[in-house]
């Protein structure tokens, strides 16, 4: 391989490790040029830099310009082009920030360290040809797995008719919750063993028939239009009840399946009759129903369908593909209950008379 190939082909490898200095602001211990304040409305073209401003616009420099020298290597401007737009957003807008020149120097650096490692013949040893042909997989398997997700974005008939099939799921209701809690199952006290005995003090909560007359009182005064603000402050105590003042926004799958059923079957206005949960009863008031249209969920329906479509690509791949695993290499960690023992201790021999 001759020196330029060498180069061209292991810029990657070093360019991540030095771009990391670029992205984070240090290029090899260089500050960041401190930018220029912008002239003031009323300066001269000349006062801000020193030089006369051109009044004509700047011509695009052609792509096969050379405009970097490493040795005997030349880069040219579409070569730098493509280095810089296959680094991470990060570094881009570090360059965007910083200009090129401190990318220029890191980039130059990893020619000369290229160049060097070619030189000093290190790019065949085991362990780098070893590397080299992983990141080469990993580089295949990224572009086999950009292409499959890039064909698998669905089409407006996929996504309307997604819709249309899971219309159920966009419904929205705005409802209010109300809780009311009780006081936790009472231990029995046992005398052979204090400390499982509550300790002294009244729980917090109420008795569950307490809660029941309590929850009903509120639901009735609900029903029958009251201020939520007169019902909070009627019934409010030490945090045996809790009211929302405000109604939320749940949609379908925002709530635990069997609240969601009582919720969701409520019209407007309506108020659910108080369901038991552990050491609480819970109702809720709907205020009011809206459902989400197309085009509100598009890009969510976009992105279920392109991941099944990936999923069900991948899966074919697998099938497609003869896969064995050695057991034994691959079996899960041992449990400390499944590792080797040494076995019983001895018995200890009888003590003598």
């Amino acid at each position: 391989m001759d020196q330029h190939r060498f180069c061209h082909h292991y810029w990657k490898l070093l360019a991540a490790l030095f771009m990391s200095g670029l992205s984070a602001g240090v290029a090899w211990g260089q500050t960041p040029t401190t930018p220029q304040p912008a002239p003031s409305p009323g300066a001269s073209p000349t006062a801000a830099s020193g030089k006369p401003a051109s009044t004509l616009p700047e011509a695009p420099e052609a792509p096969d310009k050379v405009v970097l020298k490493v040795g005997d290597q030349q880069f040219t401007k579409a070569d730098l082009d493509a280095v810089i737009e296959s680094l991470g957003p990060q570094a881009q807008r570090a360059i965007a920030s910083q200009g090129k020149k401190p990318f220029g120097d890191q980039y130059s650096m990893v020619i000369m360290l290229a160049l060097q490692a070619h030189q000093q013949h290190l790019d065949q040893t085991p362990a780098f040809v070893h590397r080299l042909e992983f990141q080469k997989e990993q580089l295949e398997a990224q572009a086999a797995y950009q292409e499959i997700h890039d064909q698998a974005k669905p089409s407006p008939e996929e996504i309307n008719k997604y819709y249309s099939e899971h219309a159920a799921n966009y419904d929205e209701i705005m409802v209010r919750q109300f809780v009311i809690r009780e006081k936790p199952a009472e231990t029995k006290t046992d005398a052979a063993h204090p400390a499982a005995t509550p300790a002294t003090g009244a729980a917090a909560g109420l008795t569950p028939d307490e809660a029941k007359v309590r929850a009903e009182a509120i639901r009735k005064e609900v029903t029958a239009g009251t201020d939520i603000k007169k019902v909070m402050e009627d019934f409010k105590s030490s945090g045996d009840v809790t009211i929302e003042a405000e109604p939320r926004k749940i949609r379908h799958g925002g709530m635990r399946p069997d609240l969601e059923k009582i919720a969701f079957a409520l019209k407007d206005g309506e108020t659910s009759e108080p369901v038991a949960l552990p050491q609480a009863l819970i109702f809720f008031q709907v205020t009011g129903h809206s459902h989400l249209d197309v085009k509100d969920v598009t890009p969510e329906i976009e992105r279920t369908l392109q991941k099944d479509k990936v999923d069900a690509a991948l899966a074919q791949v697998k099938k497609n593909t003869s896969l064995w695993m050695d057991e034994q290499y691959f079996a899960p960690p041992l449990k400390l209950s499944d590792a080797p023992t040494l076995g019983p201790q001895p018995a200890k021999p009888a003590a003598k008379p």
